[in-house]
């Protein structure tokens, strides 16, 4: 079960598609020369501050919060969320090896912390060199917050979630339990609700729960609410690693989920993440020595000389390198812009220019990602295809190829395509990788590439 598990999930991180949950059993810190959890240290500053009575041992925020709750009441609780946001800022805490080990994992794009502090973004700028996307989710939210949210990032850009808030002077972050339960009613009535561009990947890619602390409510929720089906018949995968505490939320999984879609392992979390780099390390490749003096590898097909455009929203940028890795090993030479372009941008009359006259076939990715907006660069690539063919005799052009996992074979189902792309078989490739017709389809396509080329 141990070699399934690690298996699977470092396919998922080298596509680049695996979401990782990261909980406060991660959120190990520096302080002072040793390594703590921050809601340890968090908890005892605000059980020593108000003389909290606890229970011994060691002492988390959320303990702190409910015994001050049981204590003080509800009058003075709201004093917390600026008196902990003083505590973090106060303690200016380093990430620990934990969090460093995960950002090194530079296969990894989109994160969701559970936490409310910025330490995995601080350390996943640290290791990639440059600043991260912070989204933070909060059920009250200001407009200009909102507004900075709905910008989409860019294909390259690394993105960490705040799920439940960070850390501020107001009640804009979740410092209990019934603060999480308004978090998750929030998105369950979509009173308030997550930038559209993070509904795909959250619903559809593969998540790893790591060292969460999930109750069992909590984690009956959260894993639905990441979920376009019913647990019982979905098929996105779900790993869980050092969150066996809720032996009950365990037996839910095995019961009522597909064996295939959750997996979990026992392990300490910060030992998790440290075998889980070592892990993804062994699995990159080689540097390669420097090239002798002569002939040098072959540059990427340019835009010129590509046989075959995939065009794509950048949303599904992985799922059409996918299709252009499967292309090139089938022999088309196939062409992806990993940028993403607006109207008016420079390459725009060049890339238009190319689809109107040089390509010999062209692929739009559709997925749900294309169905969220009705305005988009990609339509405009789109409606020069179809132009085109309006010229073209005897040959096929337009190959539309479906990514969503759970395509059924119904077209009818996509409505922001143009109404032409329905003369064609839509073909279908799961996050990118072709199924057996469409690979089929694609060596056919080549083919005739090759044979209108001797002619």
């Amino acid at each position: 079960m141990n070699d399934e598990f690690w298996g699977s999930l470092l396919s998922h991180i080298r596509h680049q598609v695996l979401v990782p949950v990261v909980g406060p059993d991660v959120t190990v810190v520096e302080v002072d020369g040793s390594e703590q959890r921050l809601t340890t240290l968090v908890g005892e500053r605000l059980t020593e501050r108000y003389g909290l009575t606890v229970p011994p041992g060691v002492t988390t925020t959320d303990q702190a919060v409910a015994a001050f709750l049981r204590e003080r009441g509800r009058d003075e609780v709201d004093d917390l969320y600026g008196v902990i946001d003083e505590i973090v800022v106060d303690l200016d805490p380093e990430p620990g090896d934990a969090l460093r080990d995960l950002a090194a994992i530079d296969d990894l794009r989109l994160f969701v912390t559970t936490t409310p502090d910025r330490l995995l973004a601080k350390a996943l700028s640290a290791s990639r060199g440059r600043p991260v996307r912070e989204v933070s989710f909060s059920p009250n939210k200001s407009t200009p917050d909102q507004e900075r949210n709905a910008r989409e990032p860019g294909p390259a850009d690394t993105v960490v979630l705040s799920l439940f808030g960070q850390t501020a002077a107001m009640p804009e972050y979740a410092i209990h339990e019934e603060d999480r339960l308004e978090w998750i009613h929030a998105l369950l009535t979509e009173k308030a609700s997550l930038p559209d561009w993070l509904d795909y990947p959250l619903k559809h890619q593969p998540m790893l729960f790591i060292g969460c602390q999930i109750p069992d409510w909590f984690g009956r929720f959260l894993v639905r609410l990441s979920s376009d089906k019913r647990l019982s018949l979905g098929g996105k995968p779900f790993f869980f690693a050092a969150n066996s505490r809720e032996p009950s939320l365990s037996s839910f999984f095995s019961t009522y989920c597909r064996r295939t879609m959750v997996k979990q392992l026992d392990m300490e979390p910060t030992e998790f993440v440290a075998q889980l780099r070592s892990r993804w390390e062994a699995r990159q490749p080689s540097p390669r020595a420097p090239s002798p003096p002569g002939p040098q590898d072959t540059e990427p097909p340019s835009l010129d000389n590509a046989e075959i455009f995939i065009s794509y929203k950048h949303e599904d940028v992985v799922a059409a390198r996918r299709l252009y890795d499967a292309i090139t090993r089938l022999g088309g030479v196939a062409w992806l812009d990993e940028r993403e372009l607006h109207t008016g941008d420079a390459w725009e009359d060049e890339i238009l220019r190319c689809i109107r006259q040089t390509v010999s076939l062209f692929v739009p990715v559709i997925s749900a990602n294309t169905e969220r907006k009705k305005e988009s660069y990609v339509f405009r690539e789109w409606n020069e295809a179809v132009e085109r063919t309006r010229g073209i005799l005897g040959q096929r052009f337009i190959m539309p190829v479906v990514i969503d996992d759970d395509y059924d074979g119904d077209t009818n189902r996509f409505k922001q395509v143009p109404r032409e792309f329905k003369d064609f078989q839509f073909g279908h490739a799961p996050g990118g990788e072709p199924d057996a017709d469409l690979t089929k389809d694609v060596i056919s396509a080549i083919r005739e590439i090759r044979r209108n080329d001797a002619a």
